[in-house]
């Protein structure tokens, strides 16, 4: 398995540096910008400029390695140089595993380093033009009037738990990417247009997740109605406003998250089975 792991790292390294080398040109920028801007008073479009950059990067990233990682696959299956990992003394699963362990590693990755720069260039932006101070006083107050304490071990909690929640569902949407072209490559192994088939089996199989997702009560079905003096003034009446607790929205996270999960491993454990006993390489 860790040769397979580092195979894939391998394999995509020329990749993962140039989105590295890009990510750290655009935060030069975005430090260079913020410094002429506290220190001349001026150049504040560069400063607009870099954030917008690396906002549409961060996105642009997110898309392109899980896309890299389903066509990646794909070549595999039908190019005669790239198949020949089908043939080492691997079985499928252990094949099928490297290839969501790394996506899985690679997109948790770059979630890490762009949720590191994003906050702390915010936080540096503040501490620059001098807002820190009051940013932080403010956002104490409303939690305050909310009824809500901060404690930063829970936070950091909420935050992995949603994290973890976002990256269940993309990674189950690469895992029907991976069956839908298994599937394809396994009823029409010999056809030039299974591209085609493969993609509306993607289709299908999304619709039918997103069918089961349904099944369950979404976050904002989940409320816990709280009135306070702080919504009381924000809304301009008594009327009640609906504030959801971490305890609600993760209690609404599980069912969806289980099924992206299990969607995860019948991907997983059927890819494998094809693989060694169907898809003729």
């Amino acid at each position: 398995m860790l040769k397979l792991l580092k195979y894939e790292f391998r394999k995509c390294r020329t990749m993962l540096l140039a989105l590295l080398g890009i990510t750290a040109v655009l935060e030069g920028y975005y430090l260079v910008a913020l410094r002429l801007v506290t220190t001349r008073n001026d150049y504040e479009e560069h400063l607009i400029i870099a954030i917008g950059l690396l906002v549409l990067t961060t996105y642009a990233v997110a898309i392109f390695v899980f896309v890299k990682g389903i066509t990646s696959y794909s070549s595999e299956l039908k190019d005669k140089s790239a198949y020949l990992i089908f043939m080492t003394p691997n079985s499928g699963l252990q094949i099928m595993g490297s290839k969501f362990l790394f996506t899985f590693l690679i997109g948790l990755s770059f979630s890490i380093l762009y949720v590191a720069l994003g906050v702390g260039d915010f936080t540096y932006l503040l501490r620059e033009i001098g807002e820190l101070e009051s940013f932080m006083q403010s956002l104490r107050q409303a939690l305050m009037s909310l009824g809500i304490s901060v404690h930063f071990d829970q936070m950091a909690l909420a935050v992995a738990a949603v994290g973890l929640y976002i990256m269940l569902s993309v990674l189950s949407v690469v895992a029907l990417a991976y069956l839908a072209i298994t599937l394809s490559h396994t009823l029409f192994r010999d056809k030039k247009w299974r591209g085609f088939v493969a993609l509306l089996l993607f289709i299908a199989l999304n619709w039918l997740v997103s069918r089961l997702y349904s099944l369950f009560p979404s976050v904002t079905e989940n409320m816990v109605y709280v009135e306070t003096v702080f919504t009381r003034q924000m809304s301009g009446d008594s009327s009640v406003q609906s504030i959801l607790t971490f305890s609600d929205v993760l209690r609404s996270m599980l069912p969806q998250a289980g099924v992206s999960l299990g969607v995860i491993l019948v991907s997983l454990f059927g890819c494998a089975w094809m693989l060694d006993r169907k898809v003729s390489l």
